[in-house]
């Protein structure tokens, strides 16, 4: 027990790719990722959350996603279950099983459920659709004036 730290995740040390689950890294390219840019344009924004060289297919499956997103304003369920075709390649269980549900704790995305009616009386579900959620501008937002406030205190 001596060499084990409590915080030290023994599967992700041996990792070839860093873990990104639940965070965002600003990686280290001065050329594509200029600090003095005024604003980022999103798919730069995308290769913050899924960094191309860590995880090419996630990157470009997300892109391909909310550039459907943006353009549709939201997608149902059934359109993201024929991801394959609209995606042209096998990327649906990675859209649905790791690149959404990262996109929806980012506050990127949310989902809505819009109940419906089926043909024959009484049979009823609910429709999952998915849309572009404000919280990720609020959630950078609160960052920024939060460090904003810390720079001006230390500066006094």
């Amino acid at each position: 027990m001596g060499d084990e730290h409590p915080f030290v995740d023994e599967e992700a040390r041996t990792s070839t790719t860093i873990v990104t689950k639940h965070s965002m890294a600003i990686p280290e390219d001065e050329q594509k990722f200029k600090k003095s840019e005024r604003a980022w344009n999103w798919e730069k924004i995308v290769d913050l959350f899924f960094p191309k060289e860590q995880s090419p297919k996630r990157n470009k499956y997300a892109k391909i996603f909310l550039r459907e997103l943006k353009d549709e304003g939201e997608i149902n369920s059934e359109k993201l279950n024929a991801f394959d075709e609209w995606g042209h390649e096998k990327g649906k269980s990675n859209l649905k099983n790791n690149i959404l549900p990262k996109l929806r704790r980012l506050g990127v995305i949310k989902y809505e459920y819009l109940e419906y009616r089926g043909p024959r009386e009484g049979k009823k579900g609910r429709r999952k659709v998915v849309k572009p959620a404000r919280s990720f501008t609020s959630i950078l937002d609160s960052m920024a004036n939060g460090w904003a406030a810390f720079e001006s205190a230390s500066m006094e």
